[in-house]
């Protein structure tokens, strides 16, 4: 068994190499997508944005560290601006990015988040302030000891894990339970991720992640 995953994760850090097959090409992990504005996500399987770089004007602030972009606005050279839930995402030097939800409100920007991972399951992160209740303790001063205890609000940052089937849109998290939906095509991995204990599923679910799309490759329209 280890064995087989060290064969595995050798074969995946390898350079992703495009792959042609007729009129299509595959899409790899690091596939380089047509930069552009995606106005639907159909745009982004037919590897066709619907308005180049050139046709807008943008007021866009990028993170590589946190694989993030913000725009305060998109605005088409001829036509005005275009309303935030027109645009499903964006692609910056190959990357695409997709509109997170809940943004673009009048004291937020758009915020888009990088497909990191590009395949027939396309992974992406990114973080988010929650407002949960923790408790504290107040002190003695000349015990020690806690003499009142409390729960109050603070505001917390997780990180969120999605992905997005390029097959039909569909976006999910990325859980253990939601990934064997969909990767009942593939039984021995099926199998495999199913067997995983819950200490296992942190260190290995990713790399089945890569796996399933290494085995079960996706195409798009050659350019």
């Amino acid at each position: 068994m280890k064995l087989r995953w060290c064969t595995y994760i050798i074969l995946l850090l390898e350079t992703a190499v495009v792959v042609a097959q007729g009129d299509s090409v595959q899409v790899t992990r690091n596939f380089r997508f047509q930069d552009g504005i995606y106005l639907s996500f159909e745009d982004l399987q037919a590897n066709r944005p619907a308005l180049r770089w050139e046709e807008v004007d943008a007021q866009l602030v990028t993170s590589q560290q946190e694989y993030l972009a913000q725009a305060e606005y998109i605005r088409r050279k001829e036509g005005g601006q275009l309303p935030a839930d027109a645009i499903w995402g964006l692609c910056l030097e190959g990357t695409p990015f997709v509109r997170l939800p809940d943004t673009a409100t009048e004291k937020r920007a758009m915020v888009f988040a990088a497909l990191r991972v590009r395949g027939r399951i396309c992974y992406y992160t990114y973080e988010v302030e929650e407002t949960r209740m923790v408790e504290i303790a107040a002190y003695n001063p000349l015990t020690g000891r806690p003499f009142r205890r409390g729960a109050v609000p603070r505001k917390v940052t997780t990180m969120r894990e999605k992905m997005l089937h390029f097959e039909d849109g569909r976006q999910r998290f990325f859980r253990k339970e939601e990934f064997l939906d969909w990767i009942a095509d593939d039984p021995q991995l099926w199998s495999t991720v199913a067997g995983l204990s819950e200490g296992e599923v942190q260190e290995k679910l990713y790399k089945c992640l890569l796996i399933y799309d290494d085995r079960n490759p996706v195409y798009v329209p050659a350019r």
